[in-house]
């Protein structure tokens, strides 16, 4: 009888690590990310975590622009509010389109205060995923900073859940794609 539940148990026990290890290599959390470029500023009250990116597991390949964590708040305060899911732009299929989406999108710093623009993206856990939404880019001005917010649209309750980047940051993030592609001539 001893015996007899000592097999019971060896066997749960491999179903249990079966179930465990299926669910773990299954586990869309694990797909391989690859950083290009990589912007991290602690420095401010805002903590900036942006980076270009692609996912080796897609085909055809697709490069995107993580815009991190967003806050919550109005136009001007901004309180870190979901430290889990991004916001996520994609960029284009190879890195020459990539680097000429960032293009477009560092113009975008020099027009006129409160021009709004629009693009698609994905606000999601880990990487790009589910159904995409619309982003809104709109030009501001702080003090001396020209800035981009990104913001997700929200109810009449005049709450935006929104993230925002320097101009000098973002120059930086996109002078690090083109350092990347010079050091990967091969790659698309």
């Amino acid at each position: 009888m001893h015996n007899h539940n000592n097999m019971k148990r060896l066997l749960l026990t491999i179903a249990l690590v079966f179930v465990a290890v299926t669910a773990f290599s299954q586990n869309k959390l694990l797909r391989p990310r690859i950083e290009i470029a990589e912007l991290e500023n602690d420095v401010t009250v805002d903590a900036i975590e942006m980076e270009v990116f692609y996912m080796d597991d897609e085909s055809p390949r697709m490069y995107y622009l993580s815009l991190g964590h967003i806050g919550i708040g109005t136009d001007i305060v901004q309180v870190d509010f979901d430290p889990v899911f991004e916001l996520f732009v994609p960029l284009g299929g190879t890195i020459q389109e990539a680097i000429a989406k960032m293009e477009e999108i560092k113009t975008w710093f020099k027009e006129e205060r409160l021009t709004e623009h629009e693009l698609s993206g994905f606000f999601s856990l880990a990487y790009p995923g589910g159904d995409p939404v619309s982003i809104k880019v709109t030009s501001r001005r702080l003090l001396a900073s020209k800035i981009l917010e990104f913001s997700l649209p929200t109810g009449t309750d005049g709450i935006v859940r929104a993230t925002h980047i320097g101009k000098a940051e973002f120059g930086s993030l996109l002078s690090s794609v083109k350092i990347y592609k010079r050091l990967h001539p091969k790659q698309q």
